[in-house]
């Protein structure tokens, strides 16, 4: 049998009781990269959103709405060229444009022209064969 091993003094980890804390010190060796405003959009991306809302509000009025829905697509195509909350409002100005045109451009055709040619027929200015 073989002896048991004695732990030597290198094996054996010292206790320590106390820590004592003399001086604390920071250095500045660089600088804090300067804040950046929180930028809400540019003014284009608000109008073409603003344009949008318009244009969908007034497309069923006998496609009133087609007129501000044209200039909210010009105006949201333009206004996506922006950071990134300037792309989501002109994403949302263009979708509700395009919506928009397609809704008075149908009340147009469906609705308006066939009231428009009864009243012009009724007065006679344009006559039946």
């Amino acid at each position: 049998m073989s002896a048991p091993i004695q732990p030597s003094s290198e094996d054996t980890p010292e206790v320590i009781t106390e820590v004592s804390v003399s001086e604390i010190s920071v250095e500045r060796t660089g600088s804090m990269p300067p804040q950046r405003e929180n930028k809400s959009g540019s003014t284009v991306s608000r109008f073409a959103l603003g344009l949008g809302i318009l244009s969908i509000l007034f497309a069923p009025l006998f496609g009133v709405g087609v007129v501000p829905a044209i200039v909210g697509i010009i105006v949201g195509h333009i206004a996506k060229r922006g950071e990134p909350i300037s792309r989501i409002r002109a994403m949302i100005g263009l979708g509700l444009s395009y919506v928009a045109l397609v809704i008075g451009t149908a009340i147009l055709v469906l609705v308006a022209l066939p009231i428009v040619l009864a009243f012009l027929v009724s007065t006679g200015y344009v006559l039946t064969d």
